[in-house]
């Protein structure tokens, strides 16, 4: 069922069983933006990774919690690690703009349409790339080294 239109804006996360498309619908849970939303999506975030490494590699679960509490501060700060936008109005009655990095890549199988349809905005939806909201290359270097993600995705041709 379709649901109303809204602003908002979005992550697609790398989890341990693959990615993952994470939404904050301003008409759900009000103006949050980017920054904001990690904030509130890291808790999960985290204890998904965390759990993973206790059921998949016990012995070295502690060592790698430890590390990811040392680096709580840059993983907090590193919200532009992962693929992400913002949905706003756009120009004409019931149109929208989804501003994004250009990280999506076909292996995340998180679609636009996906993405329209979390917001209620399919068919109503221009697609704007913007370069500040590419994934940053440092960012997500440290949360492929903590999480031991072998997986890119930050657009090569985005400017740093």
């Amino acid at each position: 069922m379709p649901s109303d239109p809204s602003e908002g804006v979005f992550f697609v996360l790398r989890l341990p069983k693959g990615w993952q498309l994470c939404t904050c619908r301003h008409d759900e849970y009000g103006p949050l933006g980017l920054p904001d939303f990690w904030v509130e999506a890291l808790g999960s975030f985290l204890n998904l990774w965390l759990r993973h490494f206790e059921e998949r590699e016990h012995e070295q679960a502690e060592k790698r919690h430890a590390a990811i509490e040392r680096a709580l501060g840059l993983i907090v700060a590193g919200y532009d690690a992962f693929p992400r936008g913002e949905v706003k109005k756009g120009p004409g009655r019931g149109r929208f703009v989804v501003h994004h990095g250009g990280d999506l890549q076909p292996a995340m199988k998180i679609s636009r349409r996906e993405i329209e349809d979390a917001f209620g905005i399919r068919g109503c939806a221009s697609w704007e790339q913007d370069k500040k909201l590419a994934a940053q290359r440092d960012s997500a270097r440290r949360l492929r080294g903590l999480l031991q993600i072998k997986d890119t995705w930050e657009n090569k041709d985005a400017v740093r």
